[in-house]
């Protein structure tokens, strides 16, 4: 998507450069990288620079790595916040983090936005910037952020030791008679590995399915997946791997319905980590829509 002019930034080129290309790598240390994601053309990019010629750059390249201080997305619950973490209860529909510095809806933003927090004023090719482990834009629930950039390194690199529970539920067509104990091997497929399939080679995925709840009428059950590695899409494709997909997922639903399913129902309930010998629980009680699919009046009234 094109930078709009109103995110532009000026600059006088004082010295005579041979191309622009050169003036962004030379004067403004620009990756070539950084360069071809600029939106700007490869004409506009060998064009020769007269001095004192005015240059009209786009603001996602010259705040690459940044995080915009404005938030307009939806609201988002902190659920808990002390010296190190702070957990939120992400909402569906909104991603972790921003590609580009115009982008003011991500959960990085609304962090900026809200808290004094000086790691996200500054720039970082890492983009998830405190961020402990990743969310599905579609996925809601708990959301952990690490306010000390050293110890967000630290408990990254070691998360698969300190998450000693990852339980989401989820809302899956059909009914499941009992708990299931699921083991599959993942690659990625399609345009870009956008999806993730079922194959004989790949990474190790292995899931803990438990019915809590089922509607007889709408021929739905609330299930609670308890979530050993993490691999991108793992509940998603797993669970419609053996015939339960979730509700509103479209990637792997075939039922799929985009003017009736009002989201994905899926929704990281809750996480417990054991850091320095000490486990914490966070809770997520809130999942958005989840009720109303469901016709309960409380979704901890069968899930707790």
């Amino acid at each position: 998507m094109a930078t709009k002019l109103k995110h532009n930034n000026n600059f006088c080129n004082l010295t005579e450069k041979d191309t622009l290309k050169e003036f962004l790598k030379g004067e403004l240390h620009f990756s070539n990288k950084a360069i071809k994601t600029s939106y700007i053309s490869k004409v506009a990019l060998q064009s020769h620079l007269a001095p004192k010629s005015e240059l009209y750059l786009p603001r996602d390249l010259l705040n690459r790595y940044h995080v915009n201080p404005i938030y307009t997305g939806v609201a988002i619950e902190v659920i808990y916040e002390d010296d190190i973490f702070i957990v939120l209860n992400k909402p569906q529909g909104i991603h972790g983090h921003p590609m580009e510095y115009s982008e003011t809806n991500t959960v990085l933003n609304f962090m900026r936005d809200h808290f004094n927090l000086p790691s996200l004023g500054n720039p970082r090719s890492d983009y998830e910037k405190g961020l402990l482990y990743r969310l599905d834009k579609l996925t809601s629930g708990v959301l952990i952020y690490i306010k000390d950039e050293l110890i967000h390194e630290n408990l990254r690199n070691s998360f698969s030791q300190i998450a000693k529970e990852k339980t989401y539920l989820a809302v899956v067509s059909g009914k499941l008679e009992e708990s299931l104990h699921l083991t599959d091997r993942l690659v990625s497929s399609g345009i870009k590995g956008e999806k993730m399939i079922v194959n004989d080679v790949g990474v190790e995925a292995t899931l803990k399915v438990d019915s809590l709840y089922y509607h007889e009428r709408k021929n739905l059950t609330l299930v609670r997946v308890t979530l050993n590695e993490g691999h991108r899409h793992q509940i998603r494709v797993q669970l419609s791997n053996a015939g339960l997909p979730i509700i509103g997922d479209p990637l792997y639903n075939e039922e799929y319905n985009k003017e009736q399913d009002k989201r994905l129902y899926l929704h990281a309930f809750q996480y417990c980590l054991d850091v320095n010998g000490h486990t914490t629980c966070f809770k997520a009680e809130k999942a958005d829509l989840f009720c109303d699919l469901l016709d309960l009046d409380s979704l901890m009234d069968v899930a707790s």
